[in-house]
Formats: structure tokens, sequence, C-alpha cells
């Protein structure tokens, strides 16, 4: 992907025709059977990595195992993603269990709820150091009722603006666009203020990244006018039914690969003898 994506209007229709020629917009053409999880076929590996490198995702299913978390690090490590964030809750191998927690201090973690979230993208509130490029998500078991998952490409939302309206879509290239000020736990800092533009180009990966909360919480926005109806254009295409959007209730035995995609999550009623349980793992690299 060309650097000046952003501002050179030549880089960015080449890479516009290119993606619109290749993304999918059947969720039946994203899934990935895997047959082994420790040792993937050249077949299973490629499929998942083209897909990623079309629209940043995959779907796939294994059959059971005995330790699902052993089986989704090996996948994951196949597919390079080694350098995991060591965040908090994570436990043996980078995976975090995302399920209703009773934990006081976990528990103010909207992932560990059974409450609607909004429309995000991992870390986003990580430095930049610490950015994340790539998480995956594994159900081990679903909930009685509810929580569908609903994804899209942070590079077709982009896309999408930009051909909707380029002003909105440069607006949200501002270097302060959006910014999570620091979290303190007991007087100490546990992260520091995080504050950068909503679209940008990574650098390491020279990729079209996104970071994005609709959380009205802990969150601000630059004091701009021009910035409050960029963020008000991007929630309503979010609310809106494109051939790019995806939505899915996974089953247990199986997952979602991704490059960091903008996603949500429906509230759930959980079975209290059986409870909705998710492995998810952030990665610092991307799938390639």
């Amino acid at each position: 992907m060309a650097v000046n994506l952003l501002t050179k209007s030549d880089d960015y229709l080449h890479w516009r025709d290119k993606k619109l020629a290749n993304a999918p917009t059947q969720l039946g053409d994203c899934i990935v059977e895997i047959q082994n999880p420790f040792k993937l076929s050249n077949t299973e590996k490629n499929k998942i990595i083209g897909l990623c490198q079309k629209g940043n995702f995959a779907l796939f299913e294994i059959q059971p195992v005995a330790q699902y978390g052993e089986a989704i690090i090996s996948i994951n490590q196949q597919l390079g993603l080694k350098d995991f964030d060591a965040h908090l809750f994570v436990k043996t191998g980078g995976l975090a269990h995302i399920t209703q927690s009773n934990n006081k201090d976990q528990g103010e973690f909207i992932p560990y709820t059974d409450k609607n979230i909004g429309w995000h993208t991992d870390g986003y509130y990580n430095a930049i150091n610490e950015r994340i490029r790539a998480f995956s998500l594994f159900c081990v078991n679903p909930a009685d009722q509810g929580g569908v998952n609903e994804w899209i490409d942070p590079q077709m939302i982009y896309l999408l603006l930009r051909e909707d309206n380029a002003d909105v879509a440069k607006a949200l290239t501002h270097p302060q666009a959006m910014s999570i000020p620091e979290h303190k736990v007991d007087g100490k800092v546990r992260r520091s203020t995080s504050t950068g533009p909503i679209f940008f180009i990574d650098e390491p990966t020279n990729e079209l990244y996104m970071r994005y909360t609709q959380r009205k919480k802990n969150i601000e926005f630059l004091n701009s006018l021009e910035i409050k109806q960029a963020v008000e254009h991007l929630d309503a295409l979010l609310k809106t039914n494109t051939d790019h959007h995806f939505e899915h209730l996974m089953q247990s035995g199986q997952g979602l690969l991704c490059n960091n995609v903008l996603h949500k999550r429906n509230a759930f009623t959980d079975d209290k003898d059986n409870p909705r349980l998710l492995l998810r793992g952030r990665y610092f690299n991307r799938i390639e």
C-alpha cells in the first residue's frame, strides 16, 4: 500500500479499485475448515492469509479438542501471531478468557460483562509502540441467548466514507482526533493518555489502520465542529447494512482471525451452569 494513500488521489484511486475488486461480500466464502490446528496444511494457511489480505479477516472452524487454548495458540503462531499484548487478565500464551466475571476489577471492563459492546477496534487506547495490529477470537462455549458478533473491514469503512464525503474522511485523519485519558488505579497510572487520529497509515506495515470506539465514557474528541460532524457521519455509516458488514453468532469450535477489524458484540443471556466463554488474543503484528 502506498504511504501517500491518505493524501495523494492517484494512490488512493489505485488502492480503492483494487480493494473493491477483491473485497468479500459473502460470509460463506470466508470460512476455513481446519483439520488439525497443530499442523495447518498449506491450503488452509494460504486461504486464511489470502482472506486477510483481501478483507482483513477469516473465519475458521476446528473439531473438538482436549485443550482449546493450546490449539488456538498453535494456529495463531503458525500464522505469525506471536508478539502478543500482555494486558490485564491475559492468561498463558497471551489469551484472555472473555466471560462474565465476578472479579470486581475485571467486571469494570465491559468485555467481561453480558452487556452490548458498541463498534470499536481493539487496543484503541494503546500507545503507538503497543499498537494492536491483529486479534483472534475463538468460541469455546456460546451464550444461552444472544452474543452475536458484527464486524467490518476498517479499510472499507474509510473507502465508503471517502467516496461519500472526502472531507469527512480527511477530518478523521487529524493527529488529535481522539483521545483516551490516562487510566489510574489507587493513584497509580496504569496507562498513559492516548491521543491520535482515527484513520492513519501504520508505518511499520505501510497499511491503513483505524483506532476507534463508540464508548461514551472516558473518550474525548477534538473540540472541533469538523471532527464532531465527521464522527457523526462515521457512526451513521456503521448503523447501515452494507455488503461489507458481517455478523455471525459463533458456535463452539468457531473463531475469527483478523487484522484488527472494527467490531461489536450484542448483549447476551448466559446459562449459569455453562456460561459463554471466548478466547481472545491481541497481537502487535499482522497476519501476512
